[in-house]
């Protein structure tokens, strides 16, 4: 906690660096716009995982198997005006620290983003039972709100009256992003009344006719966790056309780089960005998110100081990734440069460095984002999970060769509880439990986007697509087993004649990328295809990928194997060992250890081939995939196979050059 608790003798006032907010606005026109929450609903193996997800596995669960989100009603009638108001904390033991004020918020975020990943679920799964459940939680939170419109979890002696680490912004934040999905699931103008009036309390209270949220005598996470009150904006700024929500968002950024208390939190001001070959050594969690805060206000401004601010922040974005497409840091980044076995990352920061790529290519249309996105969902995000979705590891390698409760570093091993898997995760907090049921969630809205002339497949995978163009209701059915194979099979359906665009996007893993439809007229450049033609009826298009096997360098002396947006690895030999079981229920707690050393000494083969796979424990979607290509490796005189990362507990990735 010495990183938490670290903070400036003095206040650093930047206001001087940042004059240049005060310049006419020039906003750049996003290439494509986000379809509301709901247009795009998961088939095939997405909505297999999502459904055991939801009803057997912890999406479904976790308010069971951790009671504080059933018990601790801190957004209505055990609201904070004290520390004597928090409650129990899992396994959590207060000390008496300084930063233990954050105590008060903490519930908000697990509880916040569980309601916005189970929502999610519930629509897109279609589960009646989870539908009901979303409903309860929305009346309950609407049942909240005062009469001056304040949704959120402090009583009237603490309300935007803070001086030290608090979660006002970041309460308010993950509760109003899963209202703003429950509202584009039903359309109830109820709740986004609500969102509008709570908003226009919190823009009163921090504003820049009031006060900067971020001027503290101290700063802990939940603080600047609350500067992602910009996803707010950006989804009412999409829904309502309010001007005042973006420009709510750019105040947030300017507000957040104008004061500097902890380091620890901070990577993405934009002070610290014009120091371009320094390296992040923030809360990982916090820099991958600000990403999206920094970029939304490049594009709402045109600022060029902040488009120098986000190409320096992708220059140190280099160097923290891994071959899974994560960035490091299971908890810090700490100045340290990725490395393969020995920096680790935690579920939060690989789910919030993918929605950041979401958000990048939705701006500037660059296809590199889009491919970043897919490639670290199926190999990061999915490698967490294991086979039955009943529990995810909190941190984790890309050569994970044990998770036993240590981090094992160059140095040795320190005990650290976040290597195993849980369910919850209790010991050290339960945030990447409730963040994983997010995952797919937000994946399928990112799929999908409307341009000025109608429409643009930007990742794939199985899913119906369900929208209005120029005022004809539009169909779009993808059957597809992608990544596992290499085509999509378009299904178009329009209600009548009508003529617009669909664009699909051509991923940079493929040598060689074709679309093809009976009486289609193609056109394609560098990034896309784009078909243009008055649709009528049924209509059919197929996009084949030809993905070679390739050998890619992460750095001197390691490489590793991928195909498409998938990356390879042997899956190590394990055993697993129950450390602690919940009451009454299939979850536990466990460690995984290898069952021997053989992993050591493989080394890639001269040649490579597709075998075709046989033992189904290697595809745990639900196993309901077919065959995945396996692709080989040697070692002691035997062949043995490489499998997609995702699919595995130990596993090793990379090897030597």
């Amino acid at each position: 906690m010495d990183k938490v608790n670290r903070v400036n003798a003095n206040i650093q006032d930047d206001s001087g660096l940042l004059a240049f907010f005060k310049n006419k606005r020039e906003p750049i026109n996003p290439e494509f716009e986000v379809l509301p929450t709901g247009s795009n609903k998961p088939n095939g193996w997405i909505l297999d995982i999502m459904k055991e997800d939801l009803e057997t596995g912890l999406v479904g669960a976790l308010d069971e198997l951790y009671p504080g989100i059933q018990k601790d009603d801190l957004y209505n009638t055990a609201r904070r005006g004290g520390i004597e108001d928090v409650p129990e904390m899992g396994d959590l033991v207060l000390t008496g620290a300084a930063w233990e004020a954050s105590i008060m918020w903490w519930n908000a975020e697990t509880i916040g983003n569980w309601w916005d990943g189970f929502v999610r679920h519930a629509f897109l799964t279609d589960n009646q039972k989870s539908i009901r459940e979303s409903e309860e939680i929305v009346e309950n939170l609407l049942a909240s709100q005062d009469e001056d419109g304040y949704i959120g979890i402090y009583k009237e002696n603490l309300r935007y009256q803070h001086t030290g680490s608090n979660g006002e912004l970041w309460a308010q934040t993950t509760a109003f992003r899963m209202l703003l999905a429950y509202y584009e699931f039903t359309n109830d103008e109820r709740v986004l009344d609500a969102v509008e009036r709570a908003m226009e309390v919190t823009m009163t209270n921090y504003g820049e006719n009031s006060r900067n949220p971020f001027l503290l005598e101290n700063a802990f996470g939940g603080v600047t966790h609350g500067l992602m009150m910009t996803d707010v904006c950006e989804t009412l700024f999409r829904i309502t056309g309010k001007q005042e929500y973006q420009d709510y968002a750019v105040f947030l950024y300017q507000a957040f780089s104008t004061y500097s208390i902890n380091r620890s939190f901070n990577d993405l001001r934009y002070p610290y960005l014009m120091e371009k070959d320094s390296a992040f050594t923030g809360h990982a969690v916090h820099t991958y998110e600000h990403f999206r805060t920094l970029l939304n206000a490049y594009y709402a401004t045109g600022y060029v100081e902040l488009e120098e601010a986000y190409s320096n922040a992708l220059h140190k974005l280099d160097a923290v990734l891994l071959p899974s497409g994560a960035g490091h840091g299971n908890e810090w980044i700490a100045g340290v440069e990725a490395d393969p076995t020995f920096t680790s990352t935690e579920f939060c920061t690989m789910l919030e460095l993918r929605n950041f790529f979401g958000s990048a290519f939705q701006k500037t249309g660059d296809v590199s984002y889009a491919d970043q996105a897919e490639r670290l969902t199926f190999n990061g995000i999915l490698g967490f999970r294991n086979e039955d979705g009943t529990a995810i590891t909190y941190g984790k390698p890309d050569n994970a060769y044990i998770l036993d409760g240590h981090h094992h570093g160059e140095e040795g091993k320190s005990e650290d509880t976040r290597y195993k898997y849980s369910p919850t995760h209790s010991e050290p907090a339960v945030c990447c439990a409730p963040n994983y049921a997010r995952n797919f969630g937000y994946y399928i809205d990112y799929m999908w986007m409307k341009t000025e002339r109608g429409l643009a497949a930007l990742m794939y995978g199985p899913s119906t697509l369900m929208t209005r163009i120029n005022g004809v209701d539009v169909t779009i059915i993808q059957e597809t087993n992608y990544p596992f194979e290499d085509q999509v099979k378009f299904t178009i359906r329009v209600s009548e004649e009508s003529t617009f665009t669909l664009k699909f996007r051509k991923p940079s893993w493929s040598t060689s990328t074709e679309l093809s439809g009976a009486g289609a007229e193609i056109s394609e450049d560098d990034s896309y295809f784009s078909v243009t033609k008055a649709w009528s009826g049924t209509e059919e298009l197929s996009l084949v990928f030809e993905n070679d096997i390739k050998l890619k360098h992460f750095d001197e002396d390691d490489i590793y194997v991928q195909r498409g947006p998938l990356v390879y690895s042997y899956p190590i030999p394990h055993r697993e060992e129950v450390i602690k079981e919940y009451d009454n229920s299939k979850f536990s707690d466990y460690y995984v250890y290898p069952v021997d050393d053989t992993f050591k000494e493989l080394m890639l083969s001269d040649e490579f081939e597709l075998v075709e796979l046989t033992e189904p424990k290697y595809t745990h979607y639900s196993g309901k995939l077919p065959v995945a290509p396996l692709i080989n490796v040697s070692g002691n005189g035997k062949n043995y196979q490489l499998v997609p990362m995702g699919t595995t507990k130990l596993r090793r990735v990379t090897f030597k050059n």
